[in-house]
């Protein structure tokens, strides 16, 4: 994807909360803590806080006679290993790794070295039999005044009818933004909570795979690459210009 003009934006304040790189492959081994400590010995930088994660899934069963049964199904084992400013973190577990940046965030460019380190030590250590998707996700948190008008700031927000009141209320909105090559780019903007002084709003954007991209480490950074420009384009087709003075928008140097 070229680079357009909308990319080259620069802002003082963005509203970046936390960017994700992710990688989910068909595993060929069982997750095992002897797995997770060689990654983290392959990993020195992510000698920080380490933490055992678990994902459960909740389930509801109707039984005979109507009658329901509930209860909590463990799921998979993660581990997520942290910088020592725990500003930064990489994520696996046996068919997921993720590399995770948050504030201060710098430039996408500053991140393409450790997420290489990272995906490559995971399709190292754990040697998946073939790559599920990658994708590129970026979840920024937007504070507006509680007196302001959404519309003001938002290009996808809703045309409200005139018999409904014009400021904050509870929506969601997903809209797809961008297709590049092999994948595809998607919007969701969503009030998140109203505070005394705040309307506080969440403008997720994630950036997916097809099938087609290979299990090749240059291939998988490529492909992060060009979801950036796509992610980018994405968030800017989301925000007026009101927004762009809120997030203090400056020339771009040189």
């Amino acid at each position: 994807m070229p680079v357009t003009a909308s990319a080259r934006r620069h802002y003082d304040e963005p509203p970046l909360e936390e960017a994700i790189f992710e990688l989910f492959a068909w595993p060929s081994v069982p997750w095992t803590p002897l797995l997770a400590a060689e990654l983290g010995a392959r990993l020195p930088a992510y000698s920080g806080k380490s933490e055992d994660l678990e994902d459960l899934t909740v389930y509801f069963q109707l039984g005979p006679g109507k009658s329901l049964a509930q209860g909590v199904s463990p799921g998979a084992q993660r581990k997520r290993l942290w910088t020592p400013d725990a500003t930064r973190a990489a994520q696996f577990g046996a068919e997921m790794c993720t590399h995770n940046v948050r504030r201060p965030y710098g430039h996408f460019e500053d991140h393409l070295g450790p997420m290489r380190e990272v995906f490559a030590a995971y399709l190292a250590v754990t040697m998946p039999q073939r790559l599920a998707w990658v994708g590129q996700r970026y979840l920024n948190i937007v504070r507006l005044p509680r007196e302001s008008f959404p519309s003001a700031y938002f290009q996808m927000y809703p045309h409200l009818p005139d018999a409904l009141p014009q400021g904050h209320r509870p929506f969601a909105v997903q809209v797809e933004t961008v297709k590049f090559e092999h994948g595809s780019a998607i919007v969701n903007v969503a009030l998140l909570e109203l505070t005394l002084d705040a309307a506080v709003y969440t403008i997720d954007v994630y950036a997916r795979s097809d099938d087609s991209v290979g299990m090749d480490i240059d291939a998988i950074v490529a492909w992060q690459q060009r979801a950036h420009g796509a992610v980018v384009e994405s968030f800017e087709l989301t925000i007026t210009a009101e927004a762009r003075r809120l997030f203090k928008e400056t020339p771009c140097p040189p």
